[in-house]
C-alpha cells in the first residue's frame, strides 16, 4: 500500500515547475523590483508566447521519446516564406495556408523517415534542420521584409483589456493543445507510445502511423510559432526563430516537467516552463548580463533540468513503491 505521505510528496514534485516559477519571481524581484514591474511583467508573458507554442510541439515529440531539432530553423523558414509570399502579392490567408501545408509535409516526412526507415529522430531532424537552413536563405532573397498586414498587426500588437492580443491568441492555442493531449485519442496514444512502445503496439495502437502523426503535429506547431513571431515582430529576417528559440522551447518543456525519456509531461507544465525561460531571460537582461552569455546560462539551465528530471523520475518511482 502506498502511504499518504508519499502521495503528498509526489504531488509536490508534480507542482515543482510552478513552485520554481514562484521562487524565481520572489528572488528576482528582491534583487531588482524592475523585473516584475507592471509593463515588464506584461513583456515577460508576451515574450513567452512563441516559446510556449513551440514548446508545445516539443512536448508532443518528447512524450514519444523523440526530438525535433529542425523546429527552430523551421520557424525561421516558415516565417520568411509567409512574409515573402505576402510581399509578392499573395493574400494573407493564402500565404498562411501554403506555410501550414509545407510545414505539415516537412513534419510528416520526418515522421515517415523515423518510423519507416528506423533512422533515429536526432539524425533525421538534424538533416532536416540543415536543409531548412539552406531553404531559408534561398527564400529570403530580399534579406529583410516589413509586414504591414492589419490582421497580423491586430493579433500581435494591438491591445485588448490592457494586454497584447497575442497573449489571448496564444491562450487559445494552449487550450486547444490541452484538449488535444487529454481528451482525444491522439493524446492518449502519444502518452501510451512514450510510456511503452511495445505495450502500445500490443494494445492495437498503430505505432508507426502515430509516430508520423506526432511529427506532423510538430510541424503544425512550428507553423503556429512562426505566425506568432511575425505578428509580434513585423520585421522578418532569416535570423528570426532559429536555434536560440529551439533551445528556449526545449528548456521550457523540460523545466515544465516533460521527461526526455518519454511518457511524462503536461501542457500546463510546459507553459509554466515557458514563463520561467522568459522570466530568466528578462531578469538577466535587467541585471546587465552580456547578451552573448544568455545562451550559456540557458544551456546550463537545460543541463540542470535534465539532471533534475532524472532525479525526479527516480524519486517518483520510489514514492509509488508500496510500503512493506
Amino acid at each position: 500500500m502506498i502511504s499518504s505521505r508519499n502521495i503528498l510528496l509526489r504531488r509536490v514534485l508534480d507542482l515543482s515547475p510552478l513552485i520554481l516559477l514562484v521562487i524565481l519571481v520572489i528572488v528576482f524581484s528582491a534583487i531588482d523590483p524592475r523585473v516584475i514591474a507592471g509593463q515588464s511583467l506584461i513583456n515577460i508573458v508576451s515574450q513567452a508566447t512563441p516559446i510556449a507554442v513551440l514548446a508545445l510541439g516539443a512536448l508532443i515529440v518528447l512524450l514519444t521519446g523523440g526530438i525535433d531539432l529542425a523546429a527552430g530553423v523551421g520557424v525561421a523558414f516558415c516565417a520568411v516564406l509567409i512574409a515573402s509570399l505576402i510581399d509578392a502579392g499573395t493574400g494573407l490567408w493564402a500565404a498562411l495556408a501554403i506555410g501550414l501545408a509545407i510545414m505539415l509535409i516537412v513534419g510528416l516526412v520526418n515522421g515517415a523517415i523515423i518510423a519507416l526507415l528506423k533512422i533515429p529522430p536526432f539524425v533525421t531532424t538534424l538533416a532536416t534542420m540543415v536543409v531548412l537552413q539552406g531553404a531559408t536563405l534561398a527564400v529570403a532573397s530580399k534579406g529583410v521584409l516589413m509586414l504591414k498586414d492589419p490582421v497580423l498587426r491586430f493579433v500581435g500588437i494591438t491591445r485588448s483589456f490592457g494586454l497584447p492580443n497575442i497573449i489571448f491568441a496564444t491562450l487559445i492555442i494552449i487550450l486547444a493543445a490541452a484538449v488535444l493531449m487529454r481528451m482525444t485519442r491522439f493524446g492518449l496514444r502519444t502518452y501510451a507510445l512514450g510510456s511503452d512502445a511495445s505495450a502500445a503496439e500490443l494494445a492495437g495502437i498503430p505505432v508507426k502511423r502515430h509516430t508520423i502523426l506526432v511529427y506532423g503535429a510538430s510541424g503544425i506547431f512550428v507553423f503556429l510559432t512562426s505566425v506568432v513571431m511575425i505578428s509580434r515582430v513585423p520585421v522578418v529576417t532569416p535570423n528570426i526563430g532559429g536555434t536560440s528559440l529551439l533551445l528556449d522551447a526545449i528548456a521550457a518543456a523540460v523545466l515544465g516537467g516533460t521527461s526526455i525519456f518519454g511518457g511524462r509531461g503536461t501542457v500546463w507544465g510546459t507553459v509554466v516552463g515557458a514563463l520561467i525561460v522568459s522570466l530568466l531571460t528578462t531578469a538577466l537582461r535587467i541585471f546587465g548580463t552580456d547578451p552573448s552569455s544568455l545562451d550559456f546560462y540557458k544551456g546550463a539551465i537545460i543541463m540542470a533540468a535534465l539532471l533534475a528530471d532524472t532525479s525526479m523520475t527516480y524519486a517518483k518511482a520510489r514514492l509509488l513503491e508500496p510500503v512493506r
